[in-house]
């Protein structure tokens, strides 16, 4: 059998294989090409136009305790059975002391010896003695007085401070009659019969030390005999302080000092504050041997005072 007649047998077949399922696939696609028309033309009305009810998340555990899940916890606090929580106890002892609380008379062994009262209070100056170290010591407002109390004012002849002991406001008195000591004018002073200064070469002095012991006795009269104030340079500074009346006889003419002297240094310290101006004058009371800079008409010399 030739190729020719096997052709000729095959075509029976699909012909008849195409006439009988050719109508069903034609069926399928004419309905499919329908069916993606009408999604098309309705497509738009199909889609939601609201949006899906919101649906409350439940929570596993109840967040809220009622009271009473804690009665036991409660029932076994000794310090507060009825579930109040009492204020701080310092809360309530500050809360009960009035603010315009009234110092006391102190009994803490400090001795005021003299004060310096500044139109800003927190530059007034307090020279107070403590008894236990033998020491007059300068203190600003705020500062600690050798861990005994922290000074809270100074007034004329007067000081007030917080006891760190017992919270308690307390204060000390000049013992004498001494006023406010200011750098201002000076109170009127007997001119003394003799000189207390002894001078052994130009600006080299000596001066006994029971007449230091005297003069540092009595403070309020001491610095009440001259008048001074600081002097600034360009940025603000204190650069030395000025004397600008100083009273004829007073112990500051014994010992060499004119008007217009600005004193610099002590002992090669730079005197540049109220509170070592203070310390200059304690400093006579334990030393034997002060050397002081003082500028007289624009020029820097040196005065050396022996105590003996």
């Amino acid at each position: 059998m030739n190729s020719t007649d096997k052709n000729t047998r095959k075509s029976p077949l699909k012909k008849l294989f195409f006439e009988k399922y050719l109508p069903h696939l034609l069926f399928v696609f004419v309905g499919y090409c329908a069916a993606d028309l009408g999604i098309l033309a309705y497509r738009d009305l199909m889609l939601p136009n609201q949006p899906p009810p919101a649906h409350p998340v439940r929570s596993d555990m109840d967040s809220s305790t009622a009271r009473g899940s804690y009665n036991t916890v409660i029932s076994r606090n000794i310090f507060s059975s009825d579930g109040i929580i009492p204020e701080q106890l310092m809360a309530a002892q500050d809360k009960n002391r009035s603010e315009s609380e009234a110092p006391v008379q102190s009994s803490l062994p400090l001795t005021l010896k003299g004060t310096i009262v500044h139109s800003n209070p927190q530059k007034s100056i307090a020279n107070i003695e403590v008894k236990s170290k033998n020491q007059v010591l300068a203190y600003h407002v705020g500062n600690d007085i050798e861990n005994l109390a922290t000074l809270s004012a100074v007034e004329r002849g007067k000081v007030i401070f917080r006891n760190l002991n017992n919270n308690r406001l307390e204060f000390i008195e000049l013992k004498t009659d001494g006023a406010k000591i200011s750098f201002g004018a000076a109170k009127p002073l007997e001119r003394p019969s003799k000189s207390d200064v002894a001078q052994v070469a130009p600006n080299k002095f000596e001066i006994k030390r029971s007449d230091v012991l005297k003069y540092t006795s009595d403070m309020a009269a001491v610095l009440q005999q001259a008048a001074m104030a600081p002097r600034r340079n360009s940025s603000g500074e204190i650069e030395c302080f000025k004397f600008l009346s100083i009273q004829p006889g007073s112990i500051y003419t014994q010992l060499g000092f004119q008007n217009g002297d600005c004193i610099k240094a002590v002992n090669g310290e730079k005197i540049d504050s109220p509170a070592k101006a203070m310390e200059l004058y304690n400093a006579l009371k334990n030393s034997s041997s002060i050397k002081m800079q003082v500028e007289r008409d624009g020029r820097d010399q040196e005065s050396e005072y022996n105590i003996r």
